[in-house]
């Protein structure tokens, strides 16, 4: 228990001379500490770590449709409103096929914690997706981060429409993905049929990424879903957005079918490799560099017409 508490000072010590040092001469732009929390520290660290950091979204705000916080007593992410990702012949989830049960997803010191790893030869995915959807005219955010790059890794923080039309008709939003042939910028990105067409899966990203992008992080990501655009966000400002062109033949062009269906939430941490035979988005996979963990802090849905 002595050690504990000594941890915990000299961490309140280290946080206070990061607060005085401009006072003293120190430029805030030359020195960024970078605070990273191992996951083989002591509850005391994770839990100083995370309540000095940007205060926790509040359930009782203006607009708020649903609000995870992962703060629950079970290592289970709630299933009344969460299920597990499955298995499909596709480069996201076709690792998912040797998962058992929830063997690389727990909730554990206030985070959803996704885990990729190797296991007796087998790549294991991890991800979870809502039960339901949200409606038109929502903002969803999510406070994530990796602990580390893992090569090969395909984390995503993404939305699907509930009951939609063959892919990617009823379209698809990417709020952050990361893959290890851009390792310093992430990804938020639109797919439609007016896009992609038949068979592309490139979609449109955001022309003007930061990429000096530092994904291991924290950092809030954010897309509102309105009648007018896709408007994209990293930690409170607007990155991009994909217009509503209101097209004559909208039912054919399908260019903006994001307010026809309600949209889940989808957060999973992936490995590429190859699939079918073919090499994948994500790049060949580095034994090395596993495990590999993404963290969610909170995922906040709410209602923009509140926010008006």
């Amino acid at each position: 228990m002595n050690q504990i508490k000594l941890r915990c000072i000299r961490i309140i010590l280290f946080l206070l001379n990061i607060i005085f040092l401009p006072v003293i001469g120190f430029s805030q732009e030359n020195y960024q500490p970078k605070l990273e929390v191992d996951k083989q520290k002591s509850d005391c660290d994770n839990f100083i770590l995370k309540r000095l950091s940007d205060s926790e979204p509040n359930s009782n705000e203006l607009g708020t449709l649903f609000l995870d916080l992962f703060n629950s007593k079970s290592n289970l992410p709630d299933t009344s409103y969460w299920k597990l990702c499955e298995y499909a012949n596709n480069t996201w989830s076709q690792h998912f096929k040797h998962v058992n049960g929830y063997e690389n997803v727990k909730v554990e010191n206030g985070y959803l914690k996704l885990s990729i790893t190797k296991k007796e030869g087998r790549y294991l995915n991890a991800g979870i997706r809502t039960k339901m959807g949200f409606a038109n005219n929502t903002r969803l955010e999510v406070k994530a981060r990796l602990t580390k790059q893992v090569r090969g890794g395909f984390p995503a923080i993404w939305q699907m429409p509930i009951n939609g039309k063959s892919w990617p008709r009823s379209g698809e939003i990417d709020l952050m993905e990361w893959v290890q042939g851009t390792p310093n910028q992430i990804y938020q990105t639109v797919h439609t049929y007016f896009i992609n067409g038949e068979d592309g899966s490139a979609g449109v990203t955001n022309p003007t990424p930061n990429v000096r992008f530092d994904v291991t992080q924290d950092h809030i990501y954010a897309a509102d879903r309105t009648n007018e655009a896709i408007v994209f966000y990293i930690d409170g400002v607007e990155t991009w957005r994909y217009e509503n062109m209101n097209l004559e033949n909208e039912d054919i062009q399908l260019q903006f079918p994001f307010t026809k269906f309600d949209f889940d939430i989808i957060l999973n941490y992936s490995l590429g490799g190859l699939l079918n035979g073919n090499n994948t988005w994500p790049g060949q996979i580095n034994d090395g560099d596993l495990p590999g963990e993404m963290w969610i802090d909170w995922v906040r849905v709410s209602n923009l017409e509140s926010k008006k």
